[in-house]
């Protein structure tokens, strides 16, 4: 019953809404979609605490419920004083903490983030007391000179000087190491809440983001000389122990391509028995690969076994179940036998591998820049005011001009694809131009509305009741609650 009241509360104060301007088509697109979404959302908001996706056990995550309200409070139509937003906001202000962060327990820089993001588009004077404690707290859980140093989450950050590879960055706690995902929702905060772009601690993230993308002319790090790509990478680290070895979630790729013709095998491991993903380690795949191609009675593959090259596919940065083996074989016939001994080699593993011929095959293996990370990054550039002349910013633009597409998260497949609509979304919202001319692979260009793209794709993922559809369960992607304001929140930057 009360699932059947909210759709009808919502319903009503729709209709009793002014429409969009018949004049704006990507208005006109994208609010039934958009009303889709909140009625869905207002149903499903926890009837005891007011929050949403609170569990019944174990440390809550505020950040999702700041997430829907953001959603919702951006829509013009929906006041601070909506029932359903005053019951968010207060179960949000519910985790503020003496330290000045919104959190319960753990992830105090996510959760403060986004909930600061959020609080700053209610003007109570219980969110308007919150924001300058929220901006002193996450600022203090910045890499860098006066990061904090005692107290409940001294580990989760570290005073360092600007020549390390954690300087300006910010992490969740957990690895030791900051990362891009949590540095993006920190300037987004900074952002929303009247930051400056020359506040020290905006300036100090431009290092950190400088020494995670993969261009030699701005990233001084080893891992990224000689790269062109101009897109970003999650991290300059996997752990504290790694430090300026840099750590992408869309694996590796081939860069400075030269030498004469070869073949190249995609190779791809089927889940296991349980359904989960099976991978290798490179190192491990590398080992199949040589001794694949070394048992091959076929001369020109055998004396392939120590000049070809294993990519590592998207994954955790150190495993993957996608492959990419670079040779200079020129049959791909001669190439497919060994790649199926690679993947029956001691443990048989089931799989798919496709050969194809490639002009050039040998090449630098470099860190994979992608998608989301890749838009957080440039939309935090954008924040800093930098020009678009800027190389960091005319550097990670190329990199989007010729890597558009809503189909997937580029470089990482469906992972994190509601995450990349999100960062799709804002990036381009705060870029300032409706049309994107786009490189394809072939060198020819085209003309996108970004926007109208974004709200086609998203409507072909709308559910019935609102929600969105689920593509894959990484980063908590299974949630429906989670993915929806995702989508609402690049919905209502599409339609801006």
């Amino acid at each position: 019953m009360r699932t059947l009241l909210g759709y009808a509360a919502a319903a009503l104060a729709l209709i009793a809404s002014p429409l969009p301007a018949q004049d704006d088509p990507r208005q006109a697109k994208a609010r039934p979609i958009i009303d889709k979404a909140i009625a869905y959302l207002r149903a499903q908001q926890d009837a005891t605490t007011g929050g949403w996706s609170v569990p019944k056990e174990g440390p809550a995550f505020p950040a999702i419920s700041a997430l829907v309200l953001n959603g919702m409070l951006m829509d013009d139509r929906i006041a601070i004083d909506d029932p359903t937003v005053k019951r968010g906001v207060a179960f949000v202000l519910k985790y503020r903490k003496p330290d000045g962060g919104i959190y319960d327990v753990i992830l105090p820089s996510y959760n403060t983030s986004i909930c600061l993001s959020m609080l700053a588009r209610v003007n109570t004077p219980e969110a308007r007391a919150a924001i300058k404690p929220a901006q002193d707290f996450l600022k203090s859980l910045q890499f860098g000179d006066g990061a904090m140093v005692d107290g409940q989450f001294a580990k989760e950050t570290g005073r360092v000087s600007k020549d390390h590879p954690f300087y300006g960055g910010i992490g969740y706690g957990r690895t030791g190491r900051p990362d891009n995902s949590n540095l993006h929702f920190f300037m987004q905060a900074m952002q929303d809440s009247g930051v400056p772009e020359d506040d020290a601690a905006v300036q100090r993230a431009l290092v950190f983001l400088r020494r995670t993308q993969m261009l030699e002319s701005v990233n001084d790090l080893d891992f990224a000389k000689g790269s062109a790509q101009g897109g970003f990478i999650y991290a300059n680290a996997s752990s504290t122990a790694t430090a300026g070895q840099g750590q992408s979630y869309g694996g590796e790729i081939a860069e400075s391509l030269s030498g004469p013709p070869g073949s190249i095998a995609l190779i791809t491991l089927h889940p296991g028995a349980d359904g989960k993903p099976r991978t290798l380690k490179r190192e491990e795949m590398i080992t199949r690969v040589r001794k694949g191609l070394a048992a091959s009675s076929v001369p020109e593959v055998k004396a392939a076994a120590d000049a070809a090259i294993v990519l590592l596919g998207p994954g955790d940065g150190a495993s993957s179940d996608r492959f990419e083996v670079r040779t200079p074989i020129r049959s791909q016939d001669a190439l497919l036998e060994p790649m199926r001994f690679v993947l029956g080699d001691g443990e048989v593993l089931e799989g798919r591998v496709e050969v194809r011929t490639v002009p050039a095959w040998q090449g630098v293996s470099r860190l994979r820049a992608y998608g989301s990370m890749t838009y957080a990054g440039f939309k935090s550039l954008i924040y800093a005011k930098l020009p678009k002349t800027d190389a960091r910013v005319a550097g990670a633009y190329d990199w989007i001009r010729r890597n558009y597409t809503l189909a997937e998260n580029p470089g990482v497949g469906t992972d994190g694809q509601y995450y990349y609509y999100l960062t799709f979304a804002r990036a381009l919202d705060a870029w300032g131009e409706p049309m994107i001319e786009v490189i394809k692979p072939d060198g020819s260009k085209e003309t996108r509305d970004w926007a109208m793209d974004l709200i086609d794709q998203l409507a072909s993922m709308q559910n019935p009741d609102g929600s969105f559809r689920s593509v894959d369960d990484r980063w908590m992607e299974n949630n429906p609650t989670l993915i929806t304001a995702y989508a609402l929140l690049a919905l209502q930057h599409a339609a801006k």
